[in-house]
């Protein structure tokens, strides 16, 4: 699974000509929390991270985000278990410590973004098909797995988007990369005079 970082996120949002207030609103979160997801400052939880990409994946979520941070333990689990990896197995190949996985699992804690991209790195779930005497909770715990999986891997492919030339170098700089304020009236700024952001 690849989990979105915020540079994805960025990058996506511009693709998408929303401002960071714009994604805020869409996706119920502040727009200070965007702009801190964006600079790597804030490591999202996979809850927030998920209902920020389906907003910029424009899709009808089938998830809330309290249905994300309930399944994605199990989902986390299941993938371990058809991997074959013991927690422990599983906590030394991602660099993390058993008991914060046993936590994750147990749905003790909301894990963050990254430690999750740091397990599902060792894990290929999607690869695996599910045994035919599997239990029903494992196949559905997988299908949510494969709903999250779909939201960040929509939101990778868009932001990997070849720009176009006109994209790449306009000569002037029309809008700022980060709060997307128009800047057409400034000759050659050097900054964006509403957020201040290097241009």
């Amino acid at each position: 699974m690849q989990i979105p970082t915020g540079e994805d996120i960025r990058a996506a949002r511009n693709n998408n000509e929303l401002t960071q207030s714009e994604l805020a609103e869409k996706a119920g979160v502040s727009q200070p929390l965007i702009a801190r997801i964006e600079s790597g400052d804030v490591d999202p939880t996979i809850d927030t991270l998920y209902s920020i990409v389906s907003v910029l994946n424009d899709s009808a979520s089938e998830m809330g985000q309290e249905e994300v941070k309930i399944s994605m333990p199990s989902a986390l689990k299941d993938a371990r278990r058809r991997k074959g990896y013991t927690q422990r197995e599983l906590a030394d190949a991602a660099g993390v410590s058993q008991p914060l996985i046993s936590r994750i699992e147990g749905q003790d804690i909301n894990p963050k973004s990254s430690t999750l991209r740091s397990l599902f790195s060792q894990l290929d779930p999607v690869a695996a098909s599910p045994d035919t005497g599997s239990p029903m909770s494992e196949t559905t715990e997988s299908s949510f797995l494969e709903k999250i999986e779909a939201e960040f891997d929509s939101i990778r492919l868009s932001s990997d988007r070849p720009q176009s030339a006109s994209e790449e170098y306009s000569g002037e700089k029309e809008h700022c990369p980060e709060c997307y304020s128009e800047l057409s009236s400034y000759p050659n700024p050097s900054y964006c005079p509403h957020c201040g952001a290097g241009l």
